[in-house]
């Protein structure tokens, strides 16, 4: 099988599940139970069942999203935060989540930054996830929505040369 993975690799077909195979992907025979999205998708996230755009990001370990008013807290002696996501048609819904961890992220030429790290509800297609997101100001980005390589392994096949193919549909999420 390695010999015509590195073959279909070479030629272009699976370019885009490449890095999901190397994380720990399903195995070809699987295959017939992944979804297959393009570069860009509509996600829903959860709760409040907003629609928004995302980049598919097979080279990003973590989702992110764009989030408004971060305001951290303590909870009962734990780390929360209180923050406000924007839908794509407008829709405005404050979430607050207990903080799951924080990262710091350097960028060349500037200071160092915190985040938060949290968990969100979000629907992929037919793949549902409560998976870990990093909220971030994303306003001056393409797409509100970044998703990662842990949100996809195992159940998503990325088609880079396609985009918007599979719409949010996980019923039972609210």
């Amino acid at each position: 099988m390695t010999t015509n993975l590195h073959a279909a690799f070479r030629s272009g077909l699976v370019a885009g599940i490449w890095p999901l195979v190397v994380a720990g992907a399903a195995p070809a025979a699987a295959a017939d139970r992944l979804v297959t999205v393009g570069a860009a998708e509509s996600v829903r996230i959860y709760p409040g069942g907003l629609e928004m755009k995302a980049r598919i990001d097979t080279g990003a370990t973590t989702s992110s999203i764009n989030a408004q008013k971060i305001d951290r807290f303590n909870r009962n002696g734990k780390r929360w935060v209180r923050f406000e996501i924007v839908g794509k048609r407008g829709q405005r819904v404050t979430m607050e989540r207990p903080v799951v961890r924080t990262v710091r992220i350097k960028r060349f030429g500037q200071t160092s930054r915190r985040r938060s790290v949290v968990r969100i509800g979000v629907c992929l297609g037919s793949h549902y996830k409560d998976a870990q997101f990093t909220l971030q100001d994303r306003r001056r980005r393409k797409y509100p929505v970044l998703i990662g390589r842990r949100l996809m392994a195992g159940a998503v096949i990325v088609d880079p040369g396609r985009e918007f193919v599979a719409q949010p549909n996980c019923p039972g999420h609210k």
